[in-house]
């Protein structure tokens, strides 16, 4: 814990210092940028209550780095939302190194697969590299990113740049094919919901049918591509989904009550109202694995011990309303909120011109937007400092995409 926190703290002065030089160099009007948002009032409202719950977290060292966790990322969404206001290239930048840093990670994994990398451990119980320490971790967080690399590949043809445009559908290729064999049911339920998004709001939104149908038989061949590549060259991994698929996805889907009642999670899910109901306040950021052992009692397995404690509850919204209560709850809910209202508010504005660019970018972020919030739903996505991290930068490119427009309608005007 106390390596942690001072990891932690030594990344926040950094961000501090960096602030301080960026802020004289620029000469940035930092009210003017994000010092109104509501989405600000929200980060600073969960980085409060974090730090106000360690009066009577039980472990108060937990909560300390929680808080810590969401002060960090506070500040960064208030260095990345001035830097890219003044800079909005900068945005793309970051978009780009964001995406091909994941490219990197994804080659590692299927890479690892074939070729042993002494200094990279395996996955216990698979062949996947570990590259983000457990299985989850690392395709939730390759799948993070999915809808911004397409964004990246979409401008490419946009824009006839024919050589890049293949190179960057190949890379969307070998990521989906990578979440595919992942074996993730999180991941296939946000990329499911994320497609969905997609194909309902370019509907939505295209005035010409048969250009969505284009768009649509586009997404189609890609995926029936990827699908094909497994099948042909990973018929192992082809077989282990197919038994996912029928025998764990299938079932659910079509009996969903089954979800909290026969699953492991759902019961933990079930515990864990329990815990809500005796503190609404919450029992301290970071608490949940430490309060939650007095409250499991639908498990068949009552062993407490290294490898049998559940240590996460497989579902942020239930986590986080168990460790901040009704208002940390609240502020996290109004925080997705506030982004979907943003999203929908741009995507419906006809008065003013502006570039397929950002078009396609709104709803990609959408997309990558929900794929996230399902993942909060199945997972313990937040638990993760470097998913926070995604979480809140997906937050900063809706900021500057949406505020950009503001500031191309205060011109216009």
């Amino acid at each position: 814990m106390e390596a942690k926190l001072a990891a932690v703290t030594v990344l926040f002065w950094a961000l501090a210092s960096f602030y301080c030089l960026f802020l004289a160099w620029k000469r940035i009007n930092v009210e003017s940028t994000s010092l109104k948002e509501p989405t600000l009032w929200s980060l600073c409202f969960l980085c409060i209550y974090s730090l106000f719950s360690i009066l009577w977290a039980p472990v108060k060292e937990a909560a300390l780095y929680e808080s810590l966790q969401w002060m960090t990322l506070t500040f960064m969404y208030v260095i990345l939302t001035a830097m890219f206001f003044q800079e909005p290239g900068w945005a793309k930048l970051a978009l780009i190194a964001l995406t091909g840093t994941f490219l990197v990670v994804t080659a590692i994994g299927l890479v690892q697969m074939h070729v042993n990398i002494p200094f990279l451990k395996p996955i216990p119980g698979t062949r996947f590299g570990s590259t983000f320490g457990a299985k989850n971790t690392c395709f939730l967080s390759v799948a993070s990113q999915f809808f911004l690399l397409c964004f990246i590949c979409w401008v490419a043809i946009l824009q006839k740049k024919k050589f890049l445009g293949v190179i960057l559908g190949l890379c969307v290729i070998i990521e989906f094919i990578y979440i595919a064999i992942s074996l993730s049911r999180t991941s296939y339920a946000a990329m499911s919901m994320g497609f969905l998004t997609l194909m309902v709001i370019s509907g939505a939104m295209s005035k010409n049918k048969v250009l969505f149908l284009q768009r649509a038989m586009g997404l189609a061949i890609v995926i029936v591509m990827a699908i094909a590549a497994i099948y042909y060259g990973f018929p192992a991994q082809w077989h282990r989904m197919s038994n996912r698929v029928s025998k764990r996805i299938i079932p659910l889907l079509s009996r969903p009550g089954t979800y909290l009642f026969q699953t492991s999670r759902g019961q933990v899910i079930l515990d864990s109202l329990e815990m809500i109901k005796d503190h609404p306040l919450g029992v301290g950021a970071g608490n949940w694995i430490f309060e939650y052992p007095l409250y499991r009692n639908r498990l068949n397995v009552r062993a407490f011990n290294r490898r049998k404690q559940i240590t996460r509850a497989h579902n942020d919204y239930i986590q986080y309303l168990a460790e901040l209560g009704f208002p940390g709850f609240l502020a996290l809910f109004g925080l997705i909120g506030i982004q979907y209202k943003k999203l929908i508010y741009f995507m419906r504005q006809k008065s003013l011109p502006y570039s397929k660019e950002d078009k396609i970018l709104a709803m990609l972020l959408c997309s990558q937007f929900t794929a996230v919030c399902v993942m909060l739903l199945f997972s313990f996505y937040l638990e993760f400092p470097y998913r926070k991290f995604l979480f809140v930068f997906l937050i900063t490119l809706i900021y500057s995409l949406t505020r950009n427009e503001e500031r191309k309608k205060g011109l216009h005007q």
